[in-house]
């Protein structure tokens, strides 16, 4: 399909008009609007995309990966409880749905809930050791939890699945910062810059190390 191969190359605007050509044709396709829905909750039309994905359930696309989709905007709008209740559906269809693990367990470490956030994140990287973000995640739930080394451990094993990912370079330089390793924190903070050097934050962080290391 021209809508799928369009979203799969980044082209956004040129997949949302695919697939509403594709949903003219056939409005009650649930593979179509369940499908626009990820295209407008990945340009943040958000509650635009929830509303596509209601439409495929009702049109019987009731399954996990739906209700996994779902979740994740949920929990994009900042509705975390309702975000754990709709993945963990999504996990009772489907055990091997990792995304909808992951999802579960960020809105619950957004509520606090450590333990049960380890726990899924743990259900998520199961499925899938190379899974960059729920290593990274996993990484904020133990500084949350003063758990230090687990959470350098955890943001080295984000980087061995995505050395691009700035997010788990930012949070160990971050983390170098604190513990006032500043020469270690810089050399962190590069790796954000290198990867992204109009990121004003790690600019401000890495110019903050380099001045106290020695």
């Amino acid at each position: 399909m021209a809508g799928m191969q369009l979203y799969q190359d980044g082209d956004l605007a040129g997949a949302l008009e695919a697939y509403e050509h594709a949903l003219a044709l056939d409005p009650g396709n649930p593979s179509v609007l369940n499908n626009l829905g990820n295209v407008l909750t990945d340009r943040g039309d958000l509650n635009k995309g929830l509303a596509m994905y209601e439409q495929a359930r009702s049109a019987g696309g009731d399954n996990s990966a739906l209700l996994g989709n779902i979740g994740r905007t949920l929990f994009l709008l900042g509705e975390y409880e309702e975000a754990v209740e709709m993945c963990n559906n999504a996990t009772m269809l489907d055990p091997a749905n990792s995304i909808a693990w992951y999802y579960a367990a960020t809105a619950y470490y957004e509520l606090n809930r450590y333990e049960e956030a380890i726990d899924l994140f743990h259900k998520a990287l199961d499925l899938n050791q190379s899974f960059a973000l729920a290593w990274n995640n996993l990484g904020n739930v133990h500084v949350m939890r003063g758990e230090y080394d687990k959470a350098f451990f955890h943001y080295y094993k984000a980087l061995e699945s995505d050395r691009n990912l700035t997010q788990a370079w930012y949070n160990i330089g971050a983390l170098l910062f604190a513990s006032g390793k500043y020469c270690d924190s810089a050399k962190a903070f590069e790796e954000v810059v290198k990867i992204n050097p109009d990121d004003a934050n790690a600019l401000a962080r890495l110019d903050a190390s380099h001045k106290l290391c020695k």
